[in-house]
């Protein structure tokens, strides 16, 4: 919806010009308009940007930085709180309303009930939270932190915004590189929180509020009862769920259709989008647009069959179709798309998000998004792979010495590719089991080892962590599945796929709602033991759900993910220059990873030998955004920085 920025300056000197700055270099997360306010607090002084995306309220009235009569409180809002009139009639005060926004609500809303109202909040967001008589600062984010919200700090100023590029933006922190973090992204894919891939600037956790107070640095301020591991249901049925979870998507898909400006769909043809697509038909939504990607003649032996789904669905359920070509001349533009990633995340579904957003602002300002229905319901082949794991642990913990050799063995191509990593990852260790299934390349790439490499917190031996409410003590494969879905609700699902998803539809002004985190789904999804989400296989109650409205053919099709045939494309003309980037011993990258062992890699794949598609492209991410960044050694001081997370150099 928006883009926030805030400077607080502990030495009370107001700094507009960063402020603006800051603004400027985000302009694209709020076309619509922008706003720059000086708020004095107690000992300090506090600038507050916004970029605004008009959605609900179209009037200037519901413009930001928003502030209550009197002047005391302030608010900075990214996001979108869909029971926002709920929250209106449960407020004690009668205010007197100058908008129909959901900005206006959160503000008195907070007013009346500080960090405490958080919990009752159903929506995304990143806020700022101001109160000028105690200088009191609320920082937050949505449980699952759909919405991104980073920071600098030290004695003398704090530095807020929903991007990376606008802090840097702001003159005020130095841009230098955080190289701890690329041992990280080998083996995730992306950058591991609360640090960054930029020294000194950290991002602030999903789910936990902040607060600042004057002379006192930014920390915890507490969470919201969380979405976590919650008691479950040990008697669950697929008769008692299906209705249940039937009218909680389609109660959520009709609020997150909700808005003053035109909204849409990005379809895949999978189980996810096209369920949301047939909800919102049975709710009586007529000729919703949505949008999809296609891939010409000569690349589609290559590339999925996305496009012939989704027509299918557009045509079944009455959408209005519109579809996005894609080919090889993509590559093309890689150095203008890099730098809306704000730093490296290895997906190759963020460059497609990035075009599918591109043409769909030009019909609708809000897209509806599957993300979050496989991290919740069991949906990928990791999560079906370690269920049949923990359900076979009794042998396997014998057979697996003997099993990794000949796995090893295994072409890393073709048809045994899922079976060669499949048996190189087993362990007879069921975390570290897992940690393996998400791992990407191997961290013997690395030049020397990284500082802060780490397995996201998770322990790899025995059951993980302490026992989980509502589940026997002892039960071994329940309590591991649960925490292997909880590992990708609280890594993978904010790292890479939220990152992705915000970035990539707000770089064009574009606001992303994502139904299946709603507040009713995830409830009642978490009440479920994690054997009966995966129990008939991946997503399987989706599906049910699906069939019941005539999707049996999307449920039937094997899931392609949302990729591109990038490792086709290398392998031609157009794919040289990329190649040539890791090719060249002067490459940035080679500061950092050894250049013998990327080579072998692109060789073997350039020849057809092994499938290493996924692996390069996260290479050629880092590799474009270390020589975009710091490629010229050029380096920014700066008064205000934050110490690092982790340490690195940077030897160009």
């Amino acid at each position: 919806m928006c883009g926030i920025h805030l400077i607080l300056d502990k030495q009370s000197a107001p700094r507009p010009e960063a402020a603006g700055r800051m603004v400027a270099a985000a302009a694209h997360r709020g076309p619509d308009a922008q706003g720059c306010r000086i708020v004095g607090g107690p000992g300090q002084v506090l600038s507050l940007g916004h970029n605004r995306l008009k959605i609900t309220d179209l009037r200037d009235a519901a413009n930001q930085p928003m502030v209550t009569p009197g002047g005391r409180y302030w608010l900075l809002f990214n996001g979108a709180i869909y029971n926002f009139r709920s929250l209106r009639r449960r407020l004690r005060l009668a205010y007197d309303f100058r908008t129909g926004s959901d900005t206006e609500v959160l503000l008195y809303w907070l007013a009346e009930n500080g960090p405490e109202g958080l919990a009752g909040l159903d929506g995304m967001y990143a806020l700022a939270f101001y109160d000028c008589h105690t200088g009191h600062l609320l920082l937050a984010r949505d449980p699952w932190g759909m919405k991104p919200l980073f920071y600098a700090e030290n004695d003398q100023c704090l530095v807020v915004s929903s991007e990376i590029r606008a802090i840097l933006a702001s003159g005020l922190v130095p841009k230098e590189p955080e190289l701890g973090q690329v041992a990280h992204y080998l083996r995730f894919k992306f950058a591991q929180r609360p640090g960054t891939f930029y020294r000194g600037i950290s991002e602030l956790e999903p789910g936990v509020a902040y607060g600042s107070s004057p002379s006192k640095k930014l920390a915890p301020a507490g969470t919201p009862p969380e979405r976590e591991l919650s008691e479950t249901t040990p008697a669950a049925t697929a008769q008692a769920v299906l209705p249940k979870l039937t009218q909680a998507l389609t109660e959520t898909v009709v609020r997150h259709l909700e808005a003053d400006v035109p909204a849409g769909l990005l379809l895949s043809g999978g189980v996810d989008s096209t369920l949301l697509l047939a909800l919102a038909r049975e709710a009586g939504v007529k000729e919703l647009p949505v949008f999809t990607v296609a891939y010409g003649a000569e690349d589609e032996p290559y590339a999925t069959r996305d496009h012939y789904f989704a027509r299918r669905a557009a045509r079944q359920y009455g959408a209005s179709y519109h579809e996005v070509p894609v080919g090889r001349g993509l590559l093309e533009s890689f150095w203008e798309w890099l730098p809306t990633l704000d730093q490296p995340v290895g997906d190759g579904a963020a460059w497609l998000t990035w075009l599918l957003a591109q043409t769909a602002k030009k019909h609708v300002t809000v897209v509806l998004s599957g993300a979050g229905a496989d991290e919740l319901f069991g949906g990928y082949n990791r999560h079906w792979a370690f269920y049949q794991y923990l359900k076979k642990y009794g042998w396997l913990q014998y057979a697996v010495p003997m099993l990794r050799p000949v796995a090893a063995a295994l072409p890393n191509h073709g048809a045994w590719r899922h079976w060669h990593k499949l048996g190189t990852q087993l362990s007879t260790r069921p975390g570290e089991t897992f940690v393996n299934f998400t791992a990407h390349l191997p961290g013997t790439l690395l030049r020397q080892e990284a500082v802060g490499y780490g397995m996201n917190g998770f322990p790899t031996t025995g059951t993980w962590g302490s026992q989980i409410r509502g589940i026997a003590k002892g039960d071994f494969v329940e309590e591991n599945l649960q925490y292997a879905l909880r590992h990708d609700q609280r890594h993978y699902l904010p790292g890479d796929v939220l990152a992705v998803t915000d970035r990539m539809t707000m770089q064009h002004g574009l606001e992303a709602r994502l139904p299946y985190l709603g507040g009713q789904v995830t409830a009642l999804a978490q009440s479920l033991p994690a054997a009966f989400r995966l129990g008939a296989g991946r997503k399987w109650l989706l599906g049910e759900v699906l069939r019941q409205q005539g999707g049996a053919p999307y449920v039937q099709r094997r899931k392609e993910g949302f990729g591109m045939p990038f490792g086709h494309w290398l392998r031609t003309p157009a794919g040289k220059p990329l190649v040539e980037l890791l090719r060249s011993q002067e490459s940035a990258i080679f500061d950092v990873l050894l250049h013998k062992g990327v080579n072998q890699m692109l060789r073997a794949h350039l020849s057809g030998k092994r499938d290493y598609s996924s692996e390069l492209w996260t290479l050629l991410v880092l590799a474009g955004w270390l020589e975009q960044e710091f490629g010229k050694g050029n380096r920014k001081t700066s008064q205000c920085a934050a110490p690092p997370l982790v340490t690195g150099s940077f030897t160009r």
